[in-house]
């Protein structure tokens, strides 16, 4: 029993650096581009016309919503379909965390935007590209 523990010890200690993104490489491979996240959110915020208290409030959002769809995407275990319809659950509750923040002509707005870009995923799922 104690060699027991002290080998999930050992495993836990082992894996830490990974869990908390001390392992840079661990972390790039996980986690999107945060450079690519803020320039997602400059664009949005010019159309949308955000305030610098909405910007402050999205960036998060968006930064765990690219986490989720990079982590999908990656997931060589799930068939297209499988990938393409948590790919759309991942957006519908990003879009409800997203809604609050925003006015109703800014939502309205950011659903057309979130339309375009879902038909550019389809497109690009359609042509083998994901």
């Amino acid at each position: 029993m104690r060699n027991l523990y002290s080998l999930t010890l050992i495993l836990a200690m082992a894996t830490l650096p990974l869990l908390h993104g001390w392992a840079p490489v661990a972390q790039a491979q996980t986690s999107p581009d945060k450079q690519e996240v803020m320039a997602k959110l400059e664009k949005l915020a010019a159309q949308l016309q955000l305030t610098p208290d909405q910007k402050k409030q999205l960036a998060p959002i968006l930064m765990e919503e690219a986490q989720k769809m990079k982590a999908i995407k990656g997931n060589t275990s799930l068939g297209p379909l499988e990938k393409m319809m948590q790919m759309k659950q991942v957006g519908t509750d990003t879009d409800a965390k997203v809604q609050p923040i925003l006015t109703p002509a800014q939502h309205q707005q950011f659903q057309q935007i979130r339309e375009q870009e879902r038909q550019q995923m389809m497109e690009k799922m359609r042509s083998g590209q994901m």
